[in-house]
């Protein structure tokens, strides 16, 4: 395994132990969780469809742009994530010429939160980008799996994890990491308590934290009390597409519904 280029990035004190290893590997840039030689050696056999070393044990989200889903390793259980944009890319491209990078932004601050002792996050152990320039035509993204039920699959979500789930948030905002859709497909109460999943390496402002505390008040009633005219205009404005969004996804059930029963 021959490293064209490594580098350590150092963002905490040396006694905090941070380190994400940055390097060129088979066209990727990669960003590597401690140097940590496993990672590669899982990034070596997805790239060569090794059958014999991986399988998928479930598909989580398959669509056109984004795929998801369990992976079975020699080294364990992880989730998979592989990344390509498909609509507004020269937009895209244009963007990332000026701003930094979001998953790289996520890998170095869930490393940071965790070195800091926080477990809300699902660990971010590899990301691998072909880019051109620096934007990101693929992205791969290997995450820990979290075993236990998501949020959305209990029968009601009870007040001492109501009160976890706002902990946790309020954790995570503190470390300059958002959400970016804080529904209960997003948290999952594990054995360790609740654990925040797909996470946004975008730049953590006051409006990004709103939104996501607007928006977990709505999918979970997660408390939240708007302060000021602004917050309320937020919180107005996501309750109705909120809504929107539940009209449209019966009507589509509906229509589906009727179409079988016609035999279409």
């Amino acid at each position: 395994m021959s490293f064209v280029m490594i580098q350590i990035i150092h963002s905490l004190p040396v006694a905090a132990c941070l380190m994400i290893t940055k390097l060129k590997y088979r066209g990727f840039h990669v960003c590597c969780k401690n140097n940590d030689s496993r990672y590669l050696d899982i990034l070596d056999d997805i790239l060569s469809c090794n059958v014999k070393k991986l399988h998928v044990e479930k598909v989580f989200k398959c669509q056109r742009h984004t795929h998801v889903s369990l992976l079975n390793t020699p080294y364990g259980q992880f989730v998979l994530k592989v990344y390509s944009p498909q609509k507004k890319r020269l937009e895209k491209f244009a963007k990332s010429l000026f701003r930094p990078n979001d998953n790289e932004n996520l890998i170095k601050k869930i490393d940071l939160a965790q070195t800091q002792g926080h477990t809300f996050p699902n660990d971010f152990y590899l990301l691998a980008e072909r880019r051109t320039l620096k934007f990101a035509r693929l992205s791969i993204m290997l995450f820990e799996y979290i075993p236990g039920p998501e949020l959305r699959h209990l029968p009601a979500i009870p007040q001492a994890v109501i009160h976890d789930v706002k902990t946790a948030m309020q954790q995570m905002h503190e470390m300059k990491i958002i959400s970016g859709d804080a529904h209960e497909g997003n948290f999952i109460l594990s054995d360790n308590g609740v654990r925040i999943i797909d996470l946004s390496g975008k730049r953590c402002n006051a409006k990004r934290k709103i939104e996501d505390s607007i928006t977990a008040n709505i999918r979970m009633g997660i408390p939240f009390e708007a302060k000021n005219l602004r917050e309320k205009f937020l919180r107005a404005r996501k309750t109705k597409r909120h809504f929107k969004i539940k009209e449209r996804t019966h009507r589509l059930h509906l229509d589906s519904l009727i179409n079988h029963q016609n035999g279409h």
